[in-house]
């Protein structure tokens, strides 16, 4: 299985690439590709023409939830595409505010259901984990509690935390242990790896990749969190994207880990 960074905050080398705050992963596993999340459409096409991966080749797109960041990229991605399937939460779609700056505003799909639909997309709304690729899984609706209660959905009566149940990640066994792919993990990073053991059994986890969303949390709940992390046994962790780069130093101090960064163009082989 191959890991590429299409889109992510940072990047490194003077390849022309272009970094954005977003995400987007490139995993190919069995001769199949699926892109994890598509960025906020800044720079998905264009790294991805100077990486060159040919973007009408994916096979499937899974959405890790419903925020611009993530799903920016779509339009530009259809473009090249017919009949592209598109993995997501039934909830995906719900009407997503943020109150950061103290003024709730839109940070949910910039496209409609309807918008997808007609630029070719299939979507398959689904609460329950499926097989994406071969190998290759999303987790489903994690249960558990959200974090961030600055992030909100509306309603006909107003704003209301987002409970955010259409957070869900990617994962696969190898003999090494568990490949976790994470896109904000608004479910909770430790909620989520619980998870994936209840379904899996409890195994190492190899590889933790993507964003955790330390960024955005106060310090205590931070420390909770990686107090939380220390309780599994993980060989290597690319934080990425809502992590926070200045997280890094205290994960490289906690965790028995190897700590790494992750940045567009980015590739890993498991």
């Amino acid at each position: 299985m191959k890991i590429t960074f299409l889109c992510e905050n940072s990047v490194q080398g003077g390849r022309g690439l272009l970094g954005e705050h977003g995400l987007s992963i490139l995993v190919e596993s069995e001769g199949r590709t699926l892109l994890f999340d598509t960025g906020q459409g800044l720079g998905l096409t264009s790294n991805a023409r100077a990486l060159g991966v040919d973007l009408s080749e994916i096979d499937e797109v899974v959405l890790s939830h419903g925020h611009y960041d993530h799903t920016g990229g779509l339009q530009a991605l259809l473009e090249g595409a017919e009949g592209l399937r598109i993995t997501a939460h039934p909830e995906v779609f719900s009407p997503k505010y943020s109150n950061r700056g103290g003024r709730p505003h839109y940070i949910g799909i910039p496209f409609s259901k309807e918008a997808l639909e007609g630029w070719g997309a299939e979507l398959r709304l689904v609460r329950e984990p499926v097989e994406v690729i071969p190998g290759v899984f999303t987790t489903g609706e994690v249960p558990g509690e959200r974090m961030d209660r600055d992030l909100l959905v509306k309603t006909p009566q107003g704003f209301d935390p987002d409970p955010l149940r259409d957070d869900l990640s990617l994962f696969a066994e190898t003999p090494e242990g568990i490949v976790l792919i994470l896109g904000c993990a608004h479910a909770g990073v430790v909620h989520i790896m619980e998870h994936v053991q209840g379904m899996v059994g409890r195994r190492p986890f190899a590889l933790v990749v993507g964003g955790t969303h330390l960024g955005p949390l106060p310090g205590d709940r931070r420390r909770e969190a990686i107090e939380g992390l220390k309780a599994f046994e993980i060989r290597a962790m690319g934080v990425a994207h809502c992590t926070g780069l200045e997280n890094l130093p205290l994960l490289e101090e906690e965790l028995e880990a190897t700590v790494f960064p992750s940045f567009v163009g980015m590739r890993i082989e498991v």
